[in-house]
């Protein structure tokens, strides 16, 4: 892979990780932990559903979310945790619910290197063969928004 497909798959692969790993986490949606050799679920894991985790994966996951989450926590005041959790309790997105805490740049900063660690870290968790699944996947996703984006123009 050419050091540029891996720059983009790597920062796809945040994206995702962000998604799933952090802002659910903050809205308390704690679901249950997969089953052993259960498929991580899209609600927990975004692009990663359907991805096999053996039960040391899920286990080290689990782990880098609860502490990204505990990290992330953190960084936000006591007043934009219950903005978030309000927000997304009430069905609004995720993306808009981020969007209303009005981050400070410094606090956009420290959630964006919570993320950079927490994408790497869950990177060294996955073997090749699942991070080929999710860039295929990422692939996908990516026609499909072209599609759609070139529909609804």
């Amino acid at each position: 892979m050419s050091q540029s497909k891996k720059v983009k798959f790597m920062s796809l692969l945040a994206g995702v990780v962000a998604l799933s790993t952090v802002f659910a986490p903050l809205a308390n949606a704690q679901p249950a932990a997969p089953q052993v050799g259960q498929r991580a679920g899209a609600g927990r894991m975004g692009k990663m559903a359907g991805i096999e985790l053996s039960a040391e994966q899920q286990a080290q996951m689990e782990q880098i979310r609860n502490e990204t989450r505990t990290q992330i926590e953190a960084v936000l005041t006591p007043e934009q945790r219950q903005q978030w959790q309000a927000a997304t309790q009430n069905g609004q997105r995720r993306r808009g619910a981020t969007a209303s805490l009005n981050l400070s740049e410094a606090q956009r900063t420290q959630i964006r290197q919570i993320m950079q660690s927490s994408k790497e870290r869950v990177t060294a968790v996955l073997t090749p063969e699942q991070r080929q699944q999710i860039e295929q996947r990422m692939q996908q996703w990516r026609q499909q928004r072209q599609q759609r984006n070139q529909t609804n123009n």
